[in-house]
């Protein structure tokens, strides 16, 4: 099994399937650290995992410790992190896996190694769908192993605003089980401690309310916001790279709510377009763009439509015409425009359609019914 040298990048980012987003677990605070830096070493195209590396003078220090490192401590850390159970409801089954299946002290060499259980994968590698992406660095200044859990609940319904969550499945999903079965206690220990600190330390911030059933609180209705936070101190090129970073992942959590993809290359092709259509305001303006195009119905490509949209818009606005009217042709002096662009997967199907034709002067059944979707497809853009 391969171990990649890696050192301790807080900009690197953490993604997870949904389903581990909201499965049960009960980590303490430096066991939860431990798992998200490990994960944020994973690549999106690794096909199985590594063994990953954590420096073990950095592992010491997130314990507070000082000096040299106490190895009695930490290989206790990791022999009760290697006991931890996490429970995975899928449909009627529930799933119990380990965390962690092996771990590898090295002292010559500064690192302790860890590998993720194999049964792990689908829920850690090559994620195309129903997965949640955030920085590593907005949860390892967090002190609570609830705020932890909280955020990534929050991360992982942002693209909605809010969210309903039942009290007793919020309770087992932030690993507090039945330690706070009094509401009010729940609410002191857990939900006003992690509300003031994922606003003071990470990207977002949230508001609560407390929805009763028979007078009793039965569920939390959370709302979501993004919260403007200054990039950390670095370099100027580093810090171009993380802020566009952010971006894609801010616009692959937009993407993804409607079950799509987007890689970095087509987001960046996209995000150029974007800052030529739109101008200072142009992530906002490119946001709601998409949200309106994946709400469709009848646009079958939609990433491919956003982008043909884009660069239209911007041909446009350098030919200096009106970027919102599109004229389709002109008749006795009449100007008729369509304000929505026919995408590129209709105008390839109508050259497939002409290249089908020409090999034949006698149109065939398949031809024609060919002819007849187009026209009946091509009416949607021309009324």
């Amino acid at each position: 099994m391969q171990t990649p040298a890696v050192q301790p990048q807080y900009n690197s980012a953490v993604t997870k399937s949904n389903a581990l987003i909201e499965a049960n677990y009960k980590l303490s605070t430096i066991e939860q650290k431990i798992i998200l830096y490990i994960i944020s070493q994973i690549r999106k195209d690794d096909a199985d995992f590594k063994m990953y590396k954590l420096p073990i003078q950095e592992f010491s220090e997130l314990l507070g410790y000082r000096g040299s490192p106490k190895y009695t401590e930490l290989r206790e850390i990791t022999k009760n992190l290697m006991r931890k159970v996490l429970e995975i409801r899928e449909g009627q089954k529930l799933k119990q896996l380990s965390w962690v299946s092996y771990v590898e002290y090295d002292e010559h060499s500064g690192y302790v190694s860890l590998a993720f259980d194999p049964r792990l994968k689908p829920y850690l590698l090559q994620l195309k769908r129903e997965f949640t992406t955030y920085r590593l660095k907005n949860v390892m200044e967090l002190k609570s192993s609830y705020s932890i859990r909280m955020y990534e609940l929050l991360k992982r319904w942002q693209y909605m605003g809010e969210i309903v969550i039942r009290l007793d499945d919020l309770r087992m999903m932030v690993g507090a089980g039945d330690k706070y079965s009094e509401y009010h206690n729940f609410k002191k220990r857990v939900l006003n401690p992690a509300r003031k600190e994922i606003s003071e330390k990470t990207d977002i911030m949230f508001t609560y309310e407390e929805i009763r059933e028979k007078r009793k609180v039965a569920a939390i209705r959370f709302q979501i916001r993004e919260k403007a936070v200054e990039p950390a101190v670095v370099a100027l090129e580093e810090k171009k790279e993380a802020q566009a970073d952010d971006r894609y992942l801010q616009f692959l959590a937009v993407v993804q709510a409607y079950d799509r993809y987007i890689t970095e290359q087509q987001f960046t092709k996209i995000a150029v377009l974007a800052q030529k259509a739109f101008g200072g305001n142009w992530m906002d303006e490119l946001i709601q763009t998409a949200r309106r195009i994946m709400q469709r119905n009848d646009i079958r490509e939609p990433i491919a439509f956003l982008t043909y949209f884009l660069n239209e818009k911007v041909q446009r606005i350098q030919a200096g015409i009106d970027p919102n009217e599109v004229t389709i042709h002109s008749h006795g002096g009449a100007r008729f425009v369509r304000r929505e662009i026919v995408p590129d997967w209709l105008r390839g199907y109508e050259e497939q359609l002409a290249a089908e034709s020409a090999k034949s002067k006698e149109v065939d059944e398949d031809i024609e019914q060919m002819r007849r979707e187009l026209e009946e497809r091509l009416k949607k853009y021309k009324d």
